[in-house]
């Protein structure tokens, strides 16, 4: 490869990685300001949250004593439906036979 290809390919590595920056610039400030106005924390900052949480307790004495940490308040939910003797899959309603129905589709006429 000559040399003017080789300056055009590197300029077009940079271009390349100067906007990868730029959008990755903007896509933070955009994910700042919406956790300013609505609250709720971005997802990136959720997902290394819980794995620092789940690093932490495998440090701490192994995987399974780690992952019930985070998880505490799912734990006790799932507890307070176990106690709970009556659980409702189905909803039961009669079906009528003479219930007014939709017409039978007519077939495509090639027309």
């Amino acid at each position: 490869m000559n040399w003017i290809a080789r300056i055009f390919m590197g300029l077009l590595g940079l271009v390349f990685l100067a906007a990868i920056l730029f959008f990755l610039l903007f896509f933070i400030v955009f994910a700042t300001l919406r956790w300013l106005l609505t609250g709720r924390k971005p997802q990136v900052v959720m997902v290394w949250q819980q794995f620092s949480a789940m690093r932490q307790g495998f440090k701490q004495g192994g995987f399974r004593s780690g992952f019930g940490q985070g998880f505490e308040p799912f734990r006790r939910k799932s507890a307070a439906f176990a106690q709970d003797d009556q659980v409702v899959d189905v909803e039961v309603r009669e079906v009528v036979e003479d219930a007014p129905r939709l017409p039978p589709r007519k077939p495509h006429e090639p027309g």
